[in-house]
């Protein structure tokens, strides 16, 4: 499916969309990448933008987002996505520890 370039609010948006459907179509995929604007042909920018941005994109299934946070916005982004990401982490399972084995072990010594 087409990727689709949101404001960073929009983003976040959707991000709370896909977290809502996450346990019903499978695994969220988050990834972040440095994002400088290349020039277009003839070396001619295609953006006036020159400062470095990071590109964020959000997967679940067939379905993606993705929004570019200029430098000045990355902090306040990023509070709201880690406000975001724990709330919406609560049905993690703890792993549990194999205590058998480790009591097999010493009986056995």
């Amino acid at each position: 499916e087409e990727m689709g370039r949101l404001s960073n609010d929009a983003f976040l948006a959707g991000l709370d969309k896909h977290f809502a459907n996450v346990r019903s179509a499978g695994s969220l995929f988050i990834t972040f990448k440095r994002y400088v604007a290349t020039p277009g042909k003839f070396g001619v920018p295609k953006s006036d933008q020159s400062e470095p941005m990071c590109l964020v994109r959000a997967k679940l299934g067939s379905k993606a987002i993705s929004t570019l946070v200029m430098e000045k916005d990355v902090t306040r982004f990023q509070g709201s996505l880690g406000t975001m990401m724990k709330g919406n982490m609560d049905s993690l399972k703890q792993v549990e520890k194999k205590k058998k084995e480790r009591k097999a072990k010493t009986a056995a010594v």
